[in-house]
């Protein structure tokens, strides 16, 4: 809440206040009295007037879809309704434009609702940023009759969207998937297939007669046995490391970190998809969750729950998460790549981390 008091409209008033007091010092009789006493009750009076066309002042907000994605435009409507016993007189509204666009509403409009009238804007509206935050009418504000001050209320209800992040190859470009897939990002340093390869090596003693390649080694008069090849990796692990919220979820600068973070998964988990490569995602829901992407289905799935979804329930969450991290971060995984996405990253460092 945050009070205006207009210059003029108290000068006049604290005027006329002064002069009926004199007024009523010299002359007394009724008069005198029932303008003193009206001047003197006129600022409770307004308040008390406006208390109650907040009171009685319905406003409810809708989008024309559940869900809507980053950037994409939809119908934003808004229904004013005043069921008290006065009128409200031009009342401001004013709008969240810090992370969303609406096309057919100004900001600081007015209007103005008679005793049980109601009013309906209409606009298309876009959203700046993934996740789940408050859109459309932040406040409004009251002016008494006698324009002596202006006070900004919150709405009463909030109405809170859930903003998906665009599918973009910002992953793809920053992790290079095509080569961690074909080449050495999806094979193990120490595991080796059952079967030989087509790689050859000297015998060595302890290696196993099957594994002798007699042809080759006939034309080289050396042992020589078939190397296995190195073993492929099966999937990919995504651990997504999210920040705690803040106690000011509708910061701008919390916004867009975490608008930057989701689309970033979003299109890591995208771009593993397209190669065809199942991908495993870690990440906190509350508690720590797994879900595996290996399908177009799986894969809206998930993007359906990531916008408002990535969260901690407790600070043990939060403390799971991070010490997968870091045993990740010192550890060798020889059946696995895990990727690990940060959402505020570490000074001299990447907000991605590979582990293979």
């Amino acid at each position: 809440m945050k009070l205006q008091v207009h210059k003029w409209g108290i000068l006049l008033y604290m005027t006329g206040l002064v002069l009926s007091i004199a007024f009523a010092s010299f002359y007394g009789g009724p008069v005198s009295y029932v303008w003193l006493y009206s001047l003197l009750l006129l600022i409770p009076s307004s308040f008390l007037y406006t208390f109650l066309n907040y009171r009685y002042l319905n406003i409810f907000q809708e989008l024309e879809v559940h869900k809507l994605t980053k950037g994409e435009e939809h119908q934003y409507r808004v229904l004013f309704e005043n069921t008290g016993i006065f009128p409200i007189h031009r009342m401001g509204i004013y709008l969240l434009k810090d992370r969303c666009n609406i096309y057919e509403i100004v900001d600081g409009q007015e209007i103005s609702l008679d005793v049980h009238e109601k009013k309906e804007l209409t606009s298309g509206i876009t959203c700046m940023y993934a996740g789940a935050y408050n859109i459309g009418i932040d406040r409004i504000s009251l002016t008494d009759p006698f324009n002596v001050y202006t006070i900004y209320l919150p709405v009463q209800y909030s109405f809170r969207a859930i903003v998906r992040p665009r599918i973009t190859k910002l992953a793809g470009e920053v992790l290079d998937i095509e080569n961690l897939v074909n080449n050495i990002g999806l094979k193990s340093n120490r595991l080796y297939e059952e079967n030989p390869g087509s790689d050859m090596r000297n015998y060595q003693i302890g290696d196993s007669l099957r594994k002798i390649n007699w042809k080759v080694s006939a034309k080289t008069g050396e042992l020589m046995v078939r190397q296995p090849d190195r073993m492929e990796k099966k999937s990919v692990t995504l651990l997504l490391c999210a920040d705690r919220e803040p106690d000011s979820k509708e910061s701008i600068d919390y916004l867009s970190k975490r608008d930057i973070f989701l689309e970033f998964v979003v299109s890591a988990a995208w771009n593993f998809g397209q190669q065809s490569v199942p991908v495993r995602l870690v990440y906190p829901s509350g508690d720590v969750k797994e879900t595996i992407v290996d399908s177009m289905e799986s894969f809206m799935d998930f993007y359906g729950t990531v916008a408002d979804g990535i969260y901690y329930r407790s600070s043990d969450s939060y403390s799971q998460i991070q010490r997968m991290a870091a045993e990740k971060r010192s550890s060798i995984n020889e059946d696995d790549t895990w990727i690990i996405i940060r959402e505020t990253k570490e000074p001299g460092e990447e907000n991605y981390i590979i582990c293979g």
